[in-house]
């Protein structure tokens, strides 16, 4: 660095090279090369370099030079090369009619064609100076490239500094196609400092269509992934909850390992919500604080302050141990219907607050807890809002390494249950088991048997019953299990099928368990997966009695190239052999013979197409039988972001829904995004998106999106009409659209995550 590269590092051709020809060409054909500007993938925001500048950390490499001509002066010492002229030092490469090197200053000047090629940029002028010795370069009536981003642009001059410092004038820059300029980003003045991640920029403006859309007479932005302070991009947009929405969000870059988004959102029908979120990583850390606070609601009268709380965090101490936070406020109920923007945000019936901790052994887990929640719809009654756990611990045992091949299990919890004027108290839950697996390439056998004591201490029990009731129940179960395969064909593909019959019994006792009261136990949705359980309910409160065996059959296909499941076919029923005594508070003694009958079916169609469907049947039910569950589902997706879904889905006397969905080009340009939620049993639309996206010369698109939902209640449908323009290369402006889609429609996703 410093020195003059040494004469005898110049290699001029005594007779003629055979060099890449340029000269004879046109520069700017050159610097287009193995560019594919007709691709119009949309990328999103590019990461790739945006360095434009000459490498100077090649200044201590050799320097060659190959030429058509090269003839040597005395006064002063210069070799002037001319036709062809290729110089090459390490990974740059410059190209040029006339080539003129001072020998002794170390100083280049090129005329004619001029082009510097590096991995990352390439540049093209009609003449160029540079310093060897220092890296430091000139060049004029600039046109360069980026081909990691195809991107573009021109420059009245590009000058490299040295240190990583670049400065251009009059530049413009885009990702469209040559002769295209849909959208233009250009600025008097530019300078990149590599060494700081920095760009700065003077009265730079963007033009849309040839429209000026946005002008800032100075600006700063990374260059790099480091993370800046400074705006980010607004979103805009509208709903008939909030009225005009805007907000400008605001990085703050407070240290290396944590860092604050200020974001001012004005509503136009409520006023203006201060939301921040703080996010901070340490060794052992990573968690997020978010909080908003509207001090005026107009829609409430004006004096009524709103505000939300959140905090999540994951530690991880070491390979087995880790722990978690989730807390979480609102000021009312009605908050999250107010403010939230999605269907499940403001269908949400309770917030979590808990802290947790976990030990992960070879063969056991430890779990600590302290868990509550606030119930945020009104409608929910105190009987049914959820208890406290303050605190639960709980250990669970699977050892595959007991004597003669047995496995020894044990599942033992500990938790306080609070919940104000309830009943409340300790519970104590062990369920110590012992299995032995007998496993064959043809099927299996594998006999169970286990006891289950759970025991209370409780306060405020309902009159007339134990404070401390308890239970003892032994437990047997045999499953077991055949294979069956063949050869065959699927949609002219060689596939196997297997044919896997399945028997599972299992024998509970029934036991008195009246005087317990229920904390958290509910009874299980059935499910093909659940005709196999050792209890019906997924809490210790009620261990169901059984004396059943369940009778099931699967059969599957499975390419035999990859062994990918093609398709997977499942029915099965359970046969009572008792009466089911150990029922939940209020419900009836239950006496049927046999259970629903499960099927449950899923298939690749061949291409883009699957399916997936179920459907829960009872026999006994009225004449003819009655189906209890239903669900039917036909979705699409190819690479090419097309995406079709139609789905149905019942659940007798609850919900029956239908839901249609589609994103779908209809000209190179256009495509049409669509989604119809229905409740055919409330008769009232769910949620509904009709929407537009252009895609314009293969570097930008914009989409416009009408949005309807209902919130919980029902009664009220909000109305919000969003709007983005994305630049390929350079952001996006509006709400992110991308969200609201892989929130709504199944099989969405975008780009950065395929």
């Amino acid at each position: 660095h410093g020195r003059p590269v040494p004469p005898a590092t110049i290699q001029p051709a005594a007779t003629p090279v055979v060099g890449t020809a340029v000269a004879g060409d046109d520069a700017t054909a050159q610097i287009d090369h193995d560019i594919d500007w007709q691709s119009c993938t949309l990328p999103g925001i590019a990461a790739s370099s945006t360095e434009m500048s000459i490498d100077d950390s090649a200044t201590n490499l050799p320097v060659e030079v190959a030429a058509d001509a090269a003839v040597g002066r005395l006064e002063p010492e210069q070799v002037v090369f001319s036709g062809n002229v290729v110089l090459t030092r390490g990974v740059a490469r410059m190209q040029a009619d006339e080539l003129l090197l001072n020998r002794t200053t170390g100083e280049i000047d090129a005329r004619g064609a001029v082009l510097l090629s590096q991995p990352d940029i390439r540049i093209a002028g009609s003449t160029a100076h540079y310093q060897l010795a220092t890296g430091q370069g000139r060049i004029e009536q600039a046109s360069y490239r980026v081909p990691a981003m195809r991107a573009r642009g021109d420059a009245a001059s590009a000058e490299y500094l040295g240190e990583g410092r670049s400065r251009f004038t009059d530049i413009s820059y885009t990702t469209c196609r040559p002769g295209s300029s849909d959208w233009l980003l250009s600025a008097e003045a530019l300078e990149l400092d590599q060494a700081e991640g920095l760009g700065s920029a003077q009265h730079a403006s963007l033009r849309f269509l040839g429209v000026p859309i946005l002008y800032a007479p100075t600006f700063t932005f990374p260059i790099d992934d480091r993370r800046r302070s400074g705006l980010l991009i607004p979103a805009v947009g509208y709903s008939s909850n909030t009225g005009f929405d805007l907000s400008v969000p605001y990085y703050l870059n407070l240290a290396e390992n944590y860092d604050l988004t200020l974001t001012p959102r004005l509503m136009s029908k409520r006023g203006v919500l201060l939301g921040g979120e703080f996010r901070f990583l340490t060794e052992s850390t990573n968690g997020t604080f978010a909080a908003e606070y509207l001090p005026n609601d107009r829609e409430r009268g004006g004096n009524d302050a709103r505000g939300s709380l959140s905090l999540q965090t994951h530690t991880q101490l070491d390979v087995r141990t880790e722990g978690a936070v989730r807390m979480g406020y609102v000021s009312d109920s009605a908050y999250l219907e107010d403010l939230g923007d999605s269907l499940a945000i403001t269908s949400s019936t309770h917030i979590e607050r808990a802290g947790e901790m976990r030990y992960h052994g070879d063969t056991w887990e430890l779990l600590g807890r302290v868990q509550g929640f606030q119930t945020i719809d009104d409608a929910i009654s105190l009987a049914d809002r959820p208890y406290s756990r303050l605190p639960q611990l709980r250990i669970d045992l699977q050892n595959p390494d007991g004597l003669s091949g047995t496995t020894y299990h044990l599942a033992a919890e500990y938790v306080n249950f609070y919940k104000r004027d309830s009943v409340r108290g300790h519970r104590i839950d062990l369920f110590p088991a012992l299995s032995l697996p007998l496993r064959r390439t043809w099927g299996y056998v594998e006999p169970k048997v286990g006891a289950r004591y759970t025991a209370y201490q409780l306060t405020d029990q309902t009159a007339g019953l134990s404070d401390s009731p308890s239970s003892l129940n032994g437990m047997f179960s045999l499953d077991s299990g055949l294979f069956f395969d063949r050869g065959t064909s699927y949609f002219g593909n060689a596939v196997t099928q297997t044919l896997e019959p399945r028997l599972f019994y299992l024998y509970v006792p029934s036991e008195r368990q009246a005087d317990q009261p229920v904390f958290d136990t509910t009874e299980f949705d059935f499910s093909f997966d659940n005709l196999f359980r050792e209890n019906r309910y997924n809490g210790p409160d009620r261990f169901g009695d059984a004396n059943q065996v369940t009778l099931a059959l699967t059969s599957r296909l499975l390419a035999d190239d990859s062994g990918v499941e093609l398709l997977r076919a499942s029915i099965g029923q359970i046969l009572y052999f008792e009466d089911r005594e150990v029922t939940l508070p209020g419900e009836p003694v239950d006496d049927d013979s046999t259970s629903a009958v499960v099927g449950e079916l899923a298939a690749r169609l061949g291409g883009n197409w699957q399916t997936r469907a179920g459907i829960q049947w009872d026999p006994q039910d009225g004449s003819g039988g009655n189906i209890d569950q239903a669900l039917a589902q036909l979705s699409y997706r190819d690479t090419e972001q097309r995406v079709f879904n139609v789905g149905y889905r019942l659940r007798h006397g609850i919900t029956e829904q239908t839901d249609l969905a589609a994103i779908w080009p209809v000209s190179d340009k256009v495509s049409l995004i669509g989604r119809h939620n229905y409740s055919l049993r409330d008769k009232r639309l769910l949620e509904a998106l009709a929407g537009i996206e252009y895609r314009g010369s293969c570097c930008w698109r914009t989409r416009a999106l009408l949005r309807q939902y209902t919130d919980s209640t029902g009664n009220d449908h909000n109305l919000a009409f969003l709007v983005q323009l994305e630049l390929n290369g350079l952001g996006r402006l509006g709400n992110d659209i991308d969200q609201t889609l892989e929130r709504g429609i199944y099989g969405y996703r975008t780009d950065e995550n395929d």
